[in-house]
C-alpha cells in the first residue's frame, strides 16, 4: 500500500501552515479522524510548538495540551519515539548525546583523547553556515561535524572530503586517517550504546520502524535532510495520507545537507495546482526586491500594498541607531519588534554591541536572558553568588524613575529595587544586608519606595557611581540620554538583532538587512550551488518584512573593516 501525498507549495506569508491545518480539520470533520490518528512534524522545535498551539486553538480546543504536544514534534523527535516504541532505544536520556551538553562531554573527550586529537566541549559549528567560524574549530570538533553531516546525508565515511567542502571546512586530515576515524567513531558510539541525533533517525530508517499515525503532516519540508526525507518516504508506503508544505526558494540549510530537490521530487499531487497564492506578508516593493535577489519569480504573489524598499549606507554607529529609532517610530507599535538581520553570527554580535553601547536596547530573536540588557556580574565580575548579579534593564528602569523631577513617590517593582541596590552598593557584605532588608520590606511592609533604598544604601545613587564594569555603566548612561532625546522608551525586545536563519518563519513590519557581508563571499559565490543558496538566504531575509525593507552597509566604529561594501 502506498499513501496519497498532497503537497502545498507557497512562498513567504502564503499561509502554507494554515493550509495544513485546514487539511487537519478536513481529516477530522470528513473522515472522522481523532487526535491519535494524526502526527504533525516540522523542522524545528519552535515551529512544532507553533503547530501545536494553533491546533489547540482551532481544531482540538477540548483536548489536553500535553496530548496535542505529543502529536506535534520535530522529525527527529518523532523518529526517536518510534525507535523507543519498538524497543530499539531505551528511555534513558544518557543514550542521546549532543555536542555542548554537559552529560555528553565525557563521551566526546574519551574518544578524541584516545586518538590524540584536540577537542573543545564549547566549540560548535555555527548554525548560520559561517565559514569563518568553522575554520576555527579544533580538529576533533571538525571531525564530529563531518561525521554528523555524512550520517544526515546518508554518505559513507569515504566521502568525508566532499562533506568537509560542503561544510566549509578545510584542513589536512591525512595525519589522522579521517575515514578510519569516522568508522571508529560509529563503532565507539555503538559500543557505548549512545546516539547522536542523526544516528537514531538512521536507526529508524534501517529498522523500517512503523509510522507514528495513519495520517502525517510535514511543515517546512524544504528544510529536511536526505536522511529525514528517506524516513518519511518509507512511511508514505504505510500510511493513508501524507500532507507536506514547503517552499524550495526558502531552502537555506545546505550545510546540513538539505536541498530543495527533496521537496520537489516527492511523488505528490499539488493541491494548489501550480498557482501562486497571494502573500499575507510581503508588499509589492519588498517582493520585487526579493525576486530580483532570486533571479526568478517567487512561489507567491505580492500583497497589494505598495510597501517600502530602500538601499542605505550608514557611515557610523549614530546613523545606524537613528535609522533603527526611526523604524521604531514609523513602522511598529509597543509590541511588534524591528528586525536587524545579518548573514553571520559574528556580524550579529558586532552590531548588537554597537547598538547597546550607543544606548539602544536590543536582544536576539530567541534570547531568553535579555542579551546585553540581561543579567551581568558585578564586584569582581566573576561567577560568584546569585546576589553578585544585576539585571541591566531593571536597573535602567529604576534609574529612570530616580531621575524624575520632582522625585517619584510611586512604589518600585521588586526587580527594579533589587537591581538598584545590587548595582549601587560596593561592599559585598553591605549589598547582602541591603538585599536582605529589601526582601523583608517587600514581604512584610510593602510597598518599596526610592527613599527606602537610599536609606539602606546610605549614599546618593548616580549612574557614575554604579558598581559595574565601565562599559555597562556607559551603556546605561547612553540609554537614559537617548530616551530623553527621542522622548520614548525602547524595550530590549523591541529591537531584535539576529541571523537570517534565526528569523526564518518569522516576520516584522520593518527589517534592516545587512548586506556588507557580501564582500567576503565573492570567491565562494563562484560555485553555482553556493550562489543559489546565498540567493535563497538573502531572499528569506528580505521576505521577513511586512511593510518596510532597508538593505544596508555599515562601517562599525569598533571594527573598521567590518561590513565594507564590495
Amino acid at each position: 500500500m502506498s499513501g496519497e501525498v498532497v503537497r502545498w507549495t507557497g512562498g513567504p506569508g502564503a499561509g502554507k501552515t494554515q493550509y495544513l491545518l485546514d487539511d487537519v480539520r478536513r481529516e477530522v470533520d470528513v473522515d472522522g479522524r481523532v487526535l491519535d490518528d494524526l502526527c504533525l512534524m516540522s523542522f524545528s522545535r519552535a515551529q512544532a510548538a507553533d503547530l501545536a498551539a494553533r491546533l489547540a486553538d482551532g481544531v482540538f480546543p477540548e483536548e489536553d495540551t500535553k496530548d496535542i504536544l505529543r502529536r506535534c514534534a520535530t522529525i527527529d523527535a518523532i523518529a526517536l519515539r518510534a525507535c523507543r516504541a519498538e524497543g530499539l532505544i531505551d528511555r534513558s536520556p544518557d543514550q542521546i548525546i549532543v555536542p555542548g551538553v554537559k552529560r555528553a562531554i565525557p563521551v566526546y573527550q574519551e574518544f578524541m583523547q584516545h586518538h590524540g586529537i584536540p577537542y573543545s566541549p564549547v566549540a560548535r559549528l555555527a548554525d548560520d553556515g559561517n565559514p569563518v567560524a568553522r575554520a576555527g574549530l579544533p580538529a576533533g570538533n571538525q571531525i564530529l561535524e563531518i561525521g554528523t553531516y555524512l550520517t544526515a546525508t546518508m554518505h559513507p565515511p569515504e566521502a568525508w572530503r566532499e562533506a568537509a567542502s560542503a561544510l566549509g571546512l578545510s584542513f589536512n586530515g591525512s595525519a589522522w586517517g579521517i575515514t578510519d576515524l569516522l568508522s571508529a567513531w560509529q563503532e565507539f558510539k555503538a559500543a557505548k550504546g549512545v546516539f547522536e541525533h542523526p544516528d537514531y533517525v538512521r536507526l529508524a530508517v534501517d529498522s523500517n520502524v512503523e509510522p507514528p499515525a495513519p495520517v502525517i503532516f510535514v511543515d517546512e519540508y524544504q528544510d529536511v535532510s536526505p536522511l529525514q526525507d528517506a524516513l518519511i518516504r518509507q512511511w508514505i508506503e504505510k500510511v493513508d495520507r501524507v500532507y507536506v508544505a514547503g517552499d524550495p526558494d526558502q531552502a537555506i540549510y545546505g550545510f546540513r545537507g538539505c536541498s530543495p530537490d527533496l521537496f520537489l521530487s516527492l511523488p505528490a499531487a499539488d493541491r494548489d495546482n501550480g498557482s501562486r497564492p497571494v502573500s499575507h506578508r510581503c508588499p509589492i516593493r519588498v517582493m520585487e526586491t526579493a525576486e530580483n535577489v532570486l533571479g526568478h519569480p517567487a512561489n507567491v504573489a505580492p500583497n497589494p500594498r505598495p510597501g517600502i524598499s530602500l538601499r542605505c549606507t550608514f557611515p557610523d554607529r549614530e546613523a545606524l541607531v537613528r535609522q533603527v529609532e526611526e523604524a521604531l517610530r514609523t513602522y511598529t507599535d509597543t509590541v511588534t519588534p524591528v528586525y536587524v538581520l545579518c548573514r553571520f553570527q559574528r556580524h550579529v554580535s558586532k552590531i548588537m554591541r554597537d547598538l547597546s553601547s550607543a544606548g539602544l536596547p536590543c536582544t536576539g530573536i530567541r534570547d531568553v536572558d535579555g542579551g546585553p540588557w540581561g543579567m551581568v556580574y558585578i564586584g569582581r565580575h566573576d561567577k560568584r553568588l546569585e546576589r553578585d548579579r544585576v539585571n541591566v534593564w531593571s536597573l535602567v528602569c529604576a534609574l529612570r524613575r530616580l531621575q524624575g523631577n520632582p522625585p517619584p513617590i510611586e512604589p518600585l517593582p521588586l526587580d527594579e529595587a533589587e537591581a538598584l541596590v545590587a548595582g549601587a552598593v560596593v561592599s559585598s557584605r553591605r549589598r547582602s544586608q541591603a538585599l536582605s532588608a529589601l526582601k523583608t520590606k517587600a514581604t512584610k511592609y510593602p510597598p518599596i519606595r526610592v527613599g527606602d533604598i537610599t536609606e539602606w544604601v546610605e549614599m546618593p545613587i548616580r549612574v557614575d557611581a554604579l558598581n559595574l564594569r565601565p562599559a555597562i555603566v556607559e551603556q546605561i548612561r547612553n540609554c537614559l540620554v537617548r530616551e530623553q532625546r527621542r522622548r520614548f522608551v525602547v524595550h530590549p525586545q523591541a529591537v531584535r538583532v539576529d541571523t537570517v536563519h534565526s528569523a526564518k518563519g518569522l516576520e516584522a513590519p520593518c527589517v534592516l538587512l545587512h548586506t556588507g557581508y557580501l564582500h567576503g563571499l565573492c570567491d565562494a559565490l563562484v560555485a553555482p550551488d553556493r550562489m543559489a543558496e546565498e540567493r535563497r538566504v538573502f531572499f528569506v531575509g528580505v521576505t521577513r518584512a511586512s511593510r518596510a525593507l532597508i538593505l544596508f552597509d555599515y562601517i562599525s566604529p569598533v571594527w573598521p573593516g567590518f561590513g565594507r561594501p564590495v
